[in-house]
């Protein structure tokens, strides 16, 4: 019987993922510098000034609607040919709007990039499973978030300096899905099929799918999405409730809080080296964040704003990894796709959902940042106890290490 070769996955490969994931950060950030002008361009549209920032989370939307099935697809027909499709279909209709001049069809356009991202997300995440496993997958799901974060602010610098020359402009930049789509079409694979097996291999995980355990994970996704997402969309409120409306200021604010997101992933990585469980690294990737909405909730200054926004942030970069990492060390290789579909439905489903809770506590609370106050106050006890439980199962752990080492000798 004829042996099949697998390539060797190395560090360039990963890379090559990650850049490529960056194109689902693009995907918004990259055009919300031009909405104004965009919007002014459309003022005789009836209800441009609501379709038009539509434009900017349409995208989301799609991916939190159709990432289940693309998983469930992806695990099908596999990742490598879903990857270069989403990579064709992220430059036909990322670029449409330069030669589109219908509000409704350039909306329609942002249907097809939601397509596209759902597919470039889910097929990298899954790839970067299938070729990785223990700790190296984990440090390389902790990057993305690193690339994610600083990939958005560049994005949104480029999309500014683009947006001089016209709104249309930072729509051509899509294309550069083309020469990442023709790198991948000739460094990457598509992972060996695998079916449970006795002699699973060391870090892979080829037990039976548990859907229980798959929803547990998206419930406290859902979650840790409201937590990622709420300073950063109401970030201008926050700001003009302390009195400062310079869109500078708040723009700066904004940036500091993505740099602290980079750092929290960073901080993730060390955790990783530390031998840390699951366990405690949820406890303090939904715990700091709480601390964060605290600090906001009651800031009196812009100051005071800026602090929570610092520690919400690094607490954002924690939790984005621990959530993936966790998610991912359960899947058996042929569900590694369908759960990351689900884990992306959960995650863009819970920013879709935050908005809508925000504002709807703000009106019985007395404002957005009284709301945060409540919802870090909601979380911040359930964190403690996870620390506690975290720290006394470490240190039993250890104990019983030490015990059974002195009974051996």
């Amino acid at each position: 019987m004829k042996e099949t070769v697998v390539p060797a996955a190395r560090p360039r490969h990963a890379y090559l993922l990650l850049l490529c994931g960056c194109m689902a950060v693009m995907a918004s950030v990259l055009i919300a510098p031009n909405l104004p002008l965009m919007q002014s361009h459309f003022a005789a549209v009836p209800g441009a000034d609501y379709l038009v920032p539509v434009t900017l989370t349409l995208p989301a939307l799609v991916v939190a609607v159709l990432s289940l099935f693309i998983g469930a697809a992806a695990d099908r027909v596999g990742r490598k040919a879903l990857l270069v499709l989403g990579m064709a279909l992220y430059a036909l209709f990322g670029t449409a709007p330069v030669w589109l001049d219908s509000l409704d069809l350039i909306l329609a356009s942002r249907l097809g990039v939601g397509l596209a991202e759902a597919l470039i997300a889910i097929c990298c995440t899954a790839l970067i499973g299938d070729y990785y496993s223990g700790l190296q997958r984990d440090r390389y799901l902790a990057l993305n978030t690193t690339f994610s974060s600083i990939s958005a602010v560049l994005f949104l610098g480029l999309g500014g300096v683009l947006g001089e020359y016209g709104w249309r402009t930072p729509f051509a930049v899509y294309a550069g899905s083309l020469a990442l789509m023709l790198a991948v079409s000739l460094m990457l694979w598509e992972p060996v099929r695998r079916v449970p097996a006795q002699d699973g291999g060391a870090g892979e995980s080829e037990d039976e799918f548990s859907a229980s355990r798959q929803c547990l994970i998206c419930l406290v996704t859902v979650l840790g999405a409201v937590l990622f997402m709420a300073i950063q969309v109401h970030i201008g409120y926050l700001m003009e409730a302390v009195g400062v409306r310079s869109p500078a200021v708040i723009g700066g604010v904004a940036a500091a809080g993505q740099l602290a997101v980079v750092l929290g992933s960073l901080a993730f990585r060390v955790l990783l080296r530390m031998g840390t469980t699951t366990l405690l690294r949820l406890a303090l990737s939904f715990g700091v964040p709480a601390v964060g909405f605290l600090i906001v909730g009651s800031a009196a200054t812009d100051r005071g704003v800026l602090a929570g926004v610092l520690v919400t942030g690094f607490g954002a970069g924690l939790m984005l990894p621990t959530l993936l990492c966790w998610n991912m060390e359960g899947l058996p290789g042929r569900k590694r796709a369908f759960g990351t579909g689900a884990w992306m439905a959960a995650f863009f489903g819970g920013q879709f959902l935050t908005p809508l809770l925000v504002v709807g506590l703000s009106k019985a609370v007395g404002g957005v940042g009284a709301a945060l106050a409540w919802i870090g106050l909601a979380v911040l006890p359930a964190a403690l106890i996870l620390l506690v439980v975290a720290l006394a199962a470490r240190k039993a752990a250890h104990e019983f290490s030490i015990g059974g080492g002195a009974r051996r000798r």
